[in-house]
């Protein structure tokens, strides 16, 4: 039985003529409005950074079936090296990171910490995390917080959705792309996902 559009759905369908005929075909897209757990989230992402997402699954299937584990977590990672972490598949920027994420994490007062504190505080916060810029704290917002209204004007598969739907032209700054973002709001989160459906089919 084929899902009744959302809300969320059904206003990006009236607000964007060159979107809605994407939701139309894709069909209903469930986004889950459960926080994730903040240090997996995080590792995910950092292996996410500059691959394909088929790459990036199949690197985190890889870590996981050698940890026995579901998820990522920190005792995982805490009693190795950082070439070993490197050698589970990663490059040195991003095994760095994973350390850092652990010493960061461990710092903390509690795992909802990060959920308690505002936007601004909280991209300040990841931020300062080596390896962690703003494509990153855009995923994280998105992933983990479950922000609906989030989009990311630095991954390159939704500025190359957008280009081929004629929103904004190739070669374009950033600020056109967020710029164009604005009408999908407060529900900037499900386009993006509808956006990533239509480049990976």
């Amino acid at each position: 039985m084929i899902k009744p559009f959302g809300k969320s759905e059904l206003f990006l369908i009236n607000n964007d003529k060159l979107l809605a005929p994407v939701i139309k075909h894709n069909g209903h897209i469930t986004f889950s409005n459960k926080k994730t757990d903040v240090f997996n989230e995080l590792v995910s992402i950092v292996i996410s950074q500059f691959i394909s997402t088929k790459a990036a699954k199949a690197i985190k299937k890889n870590i996981l079936s050698k940890f026995g584990e579901e998820i990522f977590k920190i005792q995982n990672f805490e009693n190795l090296s950082t070439l070993q972490i490197k050698n589970l598949g990663l490059s040195n920027n991003k095994a760095k990171s994973i350390k850092d994420i652990i010493a960061w994490s461990n710092s903390k007062p509690s795992k909802k910490y990060i959920f308690e504190i505002p936007k601004h505080d909280r991209e300040r916060e990841l931020n300062s995390i080596f390896g962690i810029g703003q494509w990153s704290i855009d995923m994280f917002e998105m992933f983990c917080v479950r922000n609906i209204n989030t989009f990311s004007s630095g991954d390159a598969a939704l500025r190359e959705a957008m280009n081929q739907l004629g929103m904004v032209e190739y070669g374009s700054n950033l600020d056109r792309y967020d710029n164009y973002s604005e009408k999908w709001s407060p529900y900037k989160t499900y386009a993006c996902l509808h956006l990533w459906q239509m480049i990976e089919s």
